[in-house]
């Protein structure tokens, strides 16, 4: 299964299931939308005009402040379609929310220790600043999962740690991500993918090849696993 072969079928998934013209305005839905998008944003792959009728989408149904969950993913279809002043209208209503006086919430404490930095982190992407993204994530990184969603919304914001740490020339931070993301899922062609990169800038032909190698062959072991399933 080629790159293209794959961003094809994700963005087919996207349009059948995910997100159309007549999808209704569910932040549930969104949600999952907004999380494909992103990590093929966060690839640098073009997905067409979809970014968006998915912000306007966010645009109708968002509480800004009220789940920081939703604010987040709200932030990256704004910075996906290129409206930074929604995005930065959303980490506004956030650090309002974080200074408010009154009793302390679980939506107040949620927003001020995870919320707002990943909204500020998302912004900041978006704006080509990595080294403050690095700033914002690194140390609340494992705390992500206290706002909610399942491990693949949360792990779109591992994704961006990560391609931060590489745009930013972070090499060696990048490498020890990758490697933790290694321990943990071995099997994983993203995290493959990215240490032959590295390897690559830091002149490591050998383990370029080697950890491009890898990825080739689980990304044929998929291909033969969803050929074989029944039609």
């Amino acid at each position: 299964m080629s790159a293209t072969t794959a961003t094809a079928g994700a963005l087919d998934v996207y349009d059948t299931f995910l997100h159309h013209a007549t999808s209704d305005d569910i932040a549930l839905e969104l949600l999952d939308a907004t999380a494909l998008l992103w990590r093929l944003h966060l690839e640098g792959t073009p997905v067409g005009d979809r970014w968006q009728p998915l912000a306007q989408a966010w645009t109708r149904v968002l509480v800004p402040g009220f789940y920081p969950f939703n604010d987040m993913h709200a932030i990256m279809a704004y910075v996906g379609a290129g409206d930074l002043d929604r995005a930065r209208a959303v980490v506004t209503a956030l650090e309002r929310v974080a200074r408010a006086d009154g009793p302390h919430t679980t939506g107040r404490e949620m927003t001020s220790s995870v919320g707002l930095p990943v909204g500020r982190s998302l912004l900041s992407f978006g704006t080509g600043r990595y080294e403050q993204v690095l700033d914002d994530l690194m140390p609340i990184r494992t705390r992500v999962h206290e706002f909610g969603g399942s491990h693949a919304q949360r792990d779109a914001v591992e994704r961006t740690l990560l391609e931060a740490a590489i745009r930013a020339g972070r090499h060696e931070l990048a490498a020890a991500l990758v490697s933790e993301r290694l321990a943990n899922r071995e099997c994983s062609t993203y995290a493959w993918h990215k240490r032959a990169l590295l390897l690559s800038r830091l002149g490591d032909a050998p383990g370029a090849a080697a950890a491009t190698a890898r990825e080739g062959e689980l990304t044929a072991d998929i291909s033969a696993a969803v050929a074989a399933e029944p039609r």
